[in-house]
């Protein structure tokens, strides 16, 4: 409903906009937006112990952005290479032993899967440790950072993360303009607050109608590799091609 009684004060305030949907279409509004957002966390609690990064910076894909402490599970992981170590120079041991039947099939047996169980259990060690830093699911911009060393987290979010390297250019239009557009069509628009003019290609086209405001949306992919232009301003539409 507010979507609804929005779209009629923009028309009432903006007579020449309907008369646009004759020719090219024009659209209602037009805003861009990143083209990933995450919110990141955990699975599970634990100390922080380093936030090396800060609001506003740009990371890359893989980089730590939070470390939590991860002492206990080293020490574990080192008492299991240790018990691996031994076994691994028992079994060599006892295999010389074996083929002088001093030891039975049995115990060389058991002594095998004891290694294999310590094994085991030291990649599920090194999976906690490599869980202990938080990494960037790809690379972006750092726009909140809600955690500081030394606190204790659960499973709530710690940090956003988004990309703005392509922006998508979310488009809504009136009813008169569907079936105008198509998927892959190029669309040139002005970014007034930065005073520059950008082609974006369409990629998506609601195939519903929304009932409420007669209008559907429509989304261009903008490359913004230089992070020039920023998200969350408005554009307008100057032409389609």
């Amino acid at each position: 409903m507010i979507r609804y009684f929005a779209l009629i004060l923009l028309l009432a305030t903006a007579p020449g906009l309907v008369g646009a949907q004759t020719g090219a279409p024009t659209p209602l509004t037009c805003l861009l937006a990143p083209t990933l957002s995450s919110d990141l966390g955990s699975d599970r609690g634990g100390i922080v112990v380093e936030v090396p990064v800060s609001r506003a910076d740009i990371v890359e894909q893989g980089q730590v952005l939070v470390q939590m402490d991860a002492q206990r599970v080293a020490a574990e992981l080192r008492l299991i290479d240790i018990r691996i170590e031994a076994l691994t120079a028992q079994i060599g041991r006892s295999a010389r032993l074996s083929r002088a039947n001093l030891t039975s099939a049995d115990e060389m047996a058991q002594m095998r899967t004891d290694l294999a169980l310590a094994e085991a259990e030291a990649d599920r060690a090194r999976l906690e440790l490599e869980r202990s830093a938080i990494r960037a699911p790809f690379a972006g911009v750092v726009i909140a950072v809600d955690i500081a060393p030394g606190e204790l987290i659960g499973t709530e979010p710690l940090m956003r993360l988004v990309d703005i390297s392509t922006l998508r250019a979310e488009m809504i239009f009136l009813d008169a303009a569907f079936g105008q557009i198509e998927n892959g069509a190029e669309v040139e628009l002005a970014i007034d607050l930065v005073g520059q003019q950008v082609t974006g290609r369409v990629v998506a086209i609601d195939p519903i109608l929304d009932a409420a405001s007669n209008s559907f949306s429509v989304v261009a992919e903008i490359e913004n590799a230089d992070l020039a232009l920023p998200a969350g301003i408005s554009c307008r539409v100057i032409g389609w091609r």
